[in-house]
């Protein structure tokens, strides 16, 4: 998904910065996130709106570069 060109060109359109997690030691603050968004683990992928008064996307653990780009867009238009 991340890796599908036509998401990337997306992406870089819209000026997004990916964040990648590593829970391998349990980190505390990314438990907590993760508990703010009902999950127990990692994978967890989340889009976030420029409005910080906006709503975090949730993506299915498993998603495909057509619901990448339908959530980035739900990100644009959950933005104006």
């Amino acid at each position: 998904m991340f890796s599908d060109k036509k998401v990337l060109e997306r992406l870089k359109e819209l000026n997004v910065m990916l964040v990648k997690a590593d829970n391998t030691a349990r980190t505390e603050a990314i438990s907590v996130d993760l508990r703010r968004y009902g999950r127990v683990g990692l994978p967890t992928n989340l889009i976030f709106p420029a409005d910080p008064d906006a709503a975090a996307i949730q993506m299915p653990e498993i998603f495909g570069a057509a619901e990448a780009l339908e959530a980035l867009e739900q990100a644009v238009a959950a933005s104006k």
